[in-house]
């Protein structure tokens, strides 16, 4: 299937399947004879942007090149290779975390013997052996998933610069509809190059939306929405429901005496799956049986409160019977071979309806869908976090990218609570750069990043008793040597220790150390706290440090 002819792979590429448009084109050729090596791709939902990485990859394997393609989650890898597949057949390899180590390594052989110069896989992937390496492309650059929270503690991104430095010859691909503020900014800066796709492929329209004000519906669906769904059912087109977290509070609580079930090991109410009749933990893994009584006074009078995708999978049953529906979510999908069935079930049409958490709003293409409602944009809004604003315009905007792919009209209807909130308002418009703006002037106002810098340090331990004392100690010896205010409105600030948002995980209990600072002051305040950690010499307590943490949790 190969033959190799003057150190090039001539793998099998397909023709082109795809040209380019012109718009396309102009963003290609910039990223190919620029000299600049890092690129932010900003194009709209279903604007062809992996037309263009496609054909990024098919030149550098013409030539015996490599190149790295990053998606933000394995789910996406699927459809990816697919489309990859048809192009460079037996070129393609696939890494992330679901495959067995056996796979891992004949996948690694392959890529280190430059027998497959193309790897497409979520986050780890990065450190690949491509042989020849021309592109790393990191597409949805704006997830969090792209950042690894235990350690090896790394953010793909950073790893990707690091790595096109070092190998010399490597242009990065960063892309989004919605980059993230910080990538946004860089490309202000001109420390990133900005190309950009304005138009939907193809001529395909962007989808309508619809606000419907949750405050005058006592349900999960509006009648606006469930009209929608009956229309787009009745034409046989298909319809994507987007809740923001599985089993989001879906809650156990007693008539009797108010108890709700909490996991023992964390300091989180546990989620109530019914068609295992099992709580579970969202955090841990705990679990256990429900016997319809409550913990604490033994009544049977137990109410279901809040919405999970469960729930919502009933309610949609009860309104179309006739249909057919697909829930996506860490229960329904724990090995790559759900993925690949869900994802092929659903575009050969076994399935109507798909309902999922955030997972379904990244990068799938599914051309008969023309309505995404999304149950409750609030959800997200409400979290303590300084992006939680971005972060939920982001996933409604990738959310809404899901309608009117094809040759059809889409249409988005998003339920809200706060039909006023700016955030709303500014998908609905499409106001990516007003929003920017207006998020960028806070953020300046208040040092956050992109202009300042943040740490959060976790101080934890198996027992809870005089924790609150040892992290003060650790945050007194820290104090010592750095030089910041304990101002919260000042440009530098390092906070007293506090119980974490949520207070135990895995059975540790953990308190927070949140420290600010200006950007030129890294290394000094790495040292300090590195000095400190050296100096701390409590038994049973373990420090971690996060460096430009994407969540405040």
């Amino acid at each position: 299937s190969k033959k190799i002819s003057g150190g090039k792979i001539e793998g099998k590429i397909a023709d082109d399947d795809v040209v380019l448009n012109e718009e396309q084109q102009k963003v290609a050729d910039i990223i190919k004879n620029v000299g600049k090596k890092f690129y932010l791709l900003k194009g709209v939902t279903g604007s062809g942007k992996t037309e263009i990485y496609i054909n990024l990859i098919k030149e550098a394997i013409k030539n015996g090149y490599g190149s790295l393609f990053l998606v933000p989650e394995i789910s996406l890898t699927t459809q990816m290779t697919e489309r990859l597949e048809k192009q460079f057949s037996d070129s393609v390899a696939i890494l992330h975390s679901k495959l067995t180590d056996a796979e891992k390594r004949k996948e690694w052989t392959y890529i280190r013997t430059g027998e497959k110069k193309i790897v497409i896989g979520a986050r780890s992937a990065i450190f690949a052996p491509v042989q020849n390496l021309k592109y790393i492309i990191i597409d949805e650059e704006h997830e969090n998933t792209y950042k690894q929270d235990n350690n090896p503690r790394y953010h793909t991104k950073n790893v990707a610069i690091k790595r096109a430095l070092i190998e010399g010859d490597v242009k990065v691909i960063f892309g989004s509809a919605t980059p993230s503020f910080e990538s946004y900014y860089q490309a202000e800066k001109n420390d990133i190059e900005l190309v950009e796709l304005k138009e939907r492929f193809n001529n395909a329209k962007m989808p309508t939306y619809e606000i419907v004000d949750l405050n005058n519906t006592p349900e999960n669906f509006s009648e606006e929405l469930l009209k929608e769904m009956s229309g787009a059912l009745g034409r046989k087109e298909q319809v994507i429901l987007i809740l923001n977290r599985k089993a989001f509070a879906n809650l156990l609580k007693c008539k009797d005496c108010g108890h709700i079930p909490v996991c023992p090991n964390c300091s989180i109410s546990l989620s109530y799956y019914k068609y295992e009749n099992k709580l579970k933990c969202n955090y841990c893994g705990y679990e256990k049986y429900f016997n319809g009584k409550c913990d604490a006074c033994g009544s049977e009078k137990v109410m279901q409160i809040g919405t999970g995708t469960e729930k919502i999978e009933e309610e949609i049953k009860s309104y179309f019977p006739e249909s057919r529906t697909v829930r996506v979510d860490s229960e329904t999908v724990k090995t790559k071979k759900d993925y690949e069935d869900i994802y092929n079930d659903f575009k050969n049409h076994k399935y109507d309806i798909m309902l999922g958490t955030q997972i379904i709003a990244k990068g799938f293409h599914f051309p008969d869908v023309t309505l995404v409602g999304i149950i409750n944009s609030d959800i997200i809004l409400n979290f303590p976090d300084f992006r939680a604003g971005e972060k939920t315009f982001q996933l409604l905007t990738q959310s809404s990218g899901r309608a009117g792919r094809g040759n059809k009209d889409g249409k988005v209807i998003i339920q809200t609570f706060n039909e006023e909130n700016e955030v709303i308002q500014n998908t609905v418009t499409g106001n990516y750069e007003g929003y920017y703006r207006k998020e960028m002037e806070l953020r300046k106002i208040l040092n956050y990043p992109p202009f300042g810098r943040l740490i959060i340090i976790v101080v934890s331990s198996e027992e809870e008793e005089e924790l609150e004392k040892k992290a003060k100690k650790f945050y007194n010896i820290l104090m010592t040597g750095l030089n910041i205010g304990t101002n919260p409105g000042g440009n530098e600030f390092v906070s007293e220790p506090f119980k974490a948002p949520i207070y135990k995980i895995n059975g540790r209990y953990r308190y927070q150390i949140f420290i600010k600072f200006n950007r030129e002051n890294i290394t000094k305040v790495k040292n300090v706290i590195r000095k400190a950690m050296n100096e701390y010499k409590e038994k049973k307590i373990r420090i971690s440090v996060d460096v430009d943490p994407v969540s405040m949790l």
